[in-house]
């Protein structure tokens, strides 16, 4: 329904106040008399009621200015898009609170971490105190360029995803036109790309050397990553009713939030939960890990389900301690391995393993795997749990031969005769 706007001259009134009221030199023809506003700092008025019923107005001290308004706000409430203007005073620290209540419910609690980081760390800070609609697309372009300063690019991807959340939750309560929007994709905002790098993966010799020098209670989770290509978490959360013959089922991963305990968490999306073709010889070999170190139980709090619960969980790979296994230890236990794997690599006079190596490494040893051995994207892809094919394509496509010859060789056995004409 089209609502009426109008704009009012303050400064005006059609009748006059007393009956010896003058007419005014700057008046109109239909409203000739001083007003008791007469030379007040603003003499338009823009006056309306708003999506409740409710009168509003604002004022102005140019004419075109208040018409311009009243366009506006005509517009708004026609398409359906009016926002009270009052709302958009609220602080985007109130507006980002209320956003977090609202997506939090479907959020994991490492993602509201996360958030919760991002925001308290890189966004608040600079917008927190503002009132969220004087904060334009200049202004959080200025930020993100600041940002690219001190932020690898993917961690600044991650960071302007939420303020990006936070204004699209907004818009329509709190602004009209959400800041970071874009109608093209030429005019959205640039973040700074990450260089691009090529994943090496590990030679046999290499991984060999890992496995020589890896702690007899962990070498079979090396050799399972290296043989299934299960992330870090998915690995140190298998349970041994995960492993079948000649299959591994992934099904959840173990997480730890800043500052709290190791729980037991879903997997990185639907795609990732999966079951891994495998060796019949590597689900042996975790029987007999299971025989030297069996799987201890631990009360840990379960939220794959559809509420938390504590619940007695056995982990296949686990610290002399017991229990899961945590960042900060692994990581000590990890420079062990890689000190005694490069140590004896030059005695061998191989190539070390490189500085920055991790247990994720052996993930991309199993995906070369794969792509020697002729297995498409596809497969490659469901194998590792991506969530699509181009994820796959992205990490690995250096890695798929380049068969020039079998091109060249297509080509000429059906076009051939047709060259020579």
């Amino acid at each position: 329904m089209a609502r009426a706007v109008s704009v009012a001259d303050r400064w005006h009134r059609k009748t006059p106040a007393t009956s010896d009221a003058p007419r005014c030199k700057c008046g109109t023809r239909e409203r000739p008399y001083p007003s008791g506003d007469h030379g007040a700092e603003h003499r338009w008025a823009v006056r309306w009621r708003d999506t409740d019923g409710r009168q509003r107005k604002k004022l102005f001290e140019r004419k075109p200015d208040a018409q311009r308004y009243a366009a506006e706000i005509k517009g708004d409430m026609d398409a359906g898009r009016y926002v009270d203007p009052g709302s958009g005073k609220t602080t985007f620290r109130e507006v980002a609170v209320k956003w977090q209540a609202a997506a939090g419910v479907q959020q994991r609690e490492s993602t509201r971490a996360n958030v919760d980081r991002a925001l308290r760390n890189h966004i608040l800070p600079a917008f927190g105190d503002r009132e969220i609609a004087s904060i334009r697309r200049p202004d959080i372009e200025a930020w993100v360029s600041g940002k690219a300063t001190e932020l690898a690019p993917s961690s600044l991807e991650t960071v302007y995803g939420v303020l990006r959340s936070v204004f699209a939750w907004a818009a329509g309560e709190y602004i009209t036109v959400d800041p970071c929007a874009a109608r093209s994709r030429a005019a959205r905002i640039r973040l700074p790309r990450p260089a691009p790098k090529e994943i090496v993966p590990l030679s046999a010799v290499q991984l060999r050397a890992l496995l020589v020098a890896c702690p007899d209670r962990y070498r079979c989770a090396l050799l399972v990553a290296a043989g299934s290509g299960l992330r870090q978490g998915e690995l140190f959360a298998l349970e041994p009713e995960h492993v079948r013959p000649g299959e591994i089922v992934v099904r959840q991963q173990l997480t730890v939030v800043s500052g709290g305990r190791p729980q037991i968490t879903p997997v990185k999306s639907s795609s990732s939960r999966r079951t891994v073709p495998v060796p019949e010889a590597l689900t042996k070999a975790v029987q007999r890990h299971l025989e030297a170190f069996p799987a201890g139980s631990r009360s840990l709090v379960d939220t794959t389900g559809t509420k938390p619960r504590e619940r007695p969980v056995r982990l296949l790979f686990t610290p002399s301690t017991g229990g899961p296994v945590q960042r900060g230890p692994w990581a000590k236990v990890w420079a062990g391995i890689m000190r005694r794997a490069n140590e004896s690599l030059k005695v061998l006079e191989e190539t070390p393993v490189p500085a920055g190596t991790s247990l994720h490494d052996l993930r991309h040893y199993y995906a070369s795997l794969l792509i020697r051995e002729g297995e498409n994207v596809k497969v490659v892809q469901k194998r590792l749990g991506h969530a699509s094919a181009a994820i796959t394509l992205d990490t690995y496509t250096h890695l798929w031969p380049d068969s020039a010859e079998t091109t060249r060789a297509a080509v000429a056995r059906h076009l051939g005769d047709l060259f020579e004409q």
